[in-house]
């Protein structure tokens, strides 16, 4: 099934949308939940300015249900576009997908700067800072470590990227990165959802794993498993 034609099944068939949100009810409800804010247009537009700690992945991009697929499906997530179209096209084949709460901005970014709402400078894209790899290349590197954790991320991902200095803080641990978006067969075969995912790995096995955004302290309790 295309993704148009998924997109008006979802809207046919009513599915749970947490809702359509003016401006001021959506920074409002993204302030009392703490959700994701997920952007949907195209890298120029976001060139333009952005919300505040928005991660981008592009509507029209080709992979955008595949890219979509790896955020927590039971976290709050508030998605929005230039005027509320494609971001609504977007939270419709997110619940389609299992989304349980996904808000969409409506009248888009230009309603939100219309109400006096701040936009940040995105600057340069993020770099990616995982390998990409494929299940047999990663194979081999866990079973040579005795002990490793494994951060998967991609560089779209803006708790990934806050997640970036923590990690890289770790010393009790030996640490490899995998980037998603360069190792899609892997992340399938280790059901990685909800980036970013931290797994610990042990003589080749997991051992456990934590998703989303963590404190040192957490990781490397996890490290000690």
């Amino acid at each position: 099934m295309t993704r148009s034609l998924i997109v008006f099944v979802s809207l046919l068939a009513g599915l749970s949308l947490a809702g359509n949100l003016p401006p001021a009810q959506f920074k409002s409800e993204l302030e009392a939940q703490h959700g994701l804010v997920l952007d949907v247009r195209t890298p120029g537009e976001v060139a333009r300015g952005k919300l505040a700690g928005a991660s981008v992945i592009d509507f029209s991009a080709p992979k955008f249900e595949q890219k979509v697929s790896l955020i927590a499906r039971d976290k709050p997530v508030f998605v929005y576009c230039a005027s509320g179209n494609r971001s609504g096209q977007a939270a419709a084949l997110m619940a389609q997908l299992g989304f349980t709460k996904v808000y969409n901005l409506s009248g888009g970014i230009g309603a939100w700067k219309a109400s006096g709402f701040p936009v940040e400078s995105s600057g340069a894209a993020p770099a990616a800072s995982g390998q990409g790899l494929t299940p047999e290349a990663f194979d081999a590197l866990i079973k040579k470590e005795k002990r490793l954790l494994v951060d998967f991320q991609t560089p779209w991902c803006t708790p990934c990227q806050k997640m970036v200095p923590v990690v890289d803080a770790l010393k009790s641990i030996k640490v490899l990165k995998v980037d998603l978006d360069q190792s899609e067969a892997l992340g399938t075969r280790e059901q990685v959802q909800g980036v970013p995912v931290f797994v610990l790995y042990v003589d080749g096995k997991e051992r456990g794993r934590l998703f989303g955004e963590q404190t040192r302290e957490a990781l490397e309790a996890l490290a000690k498993k």
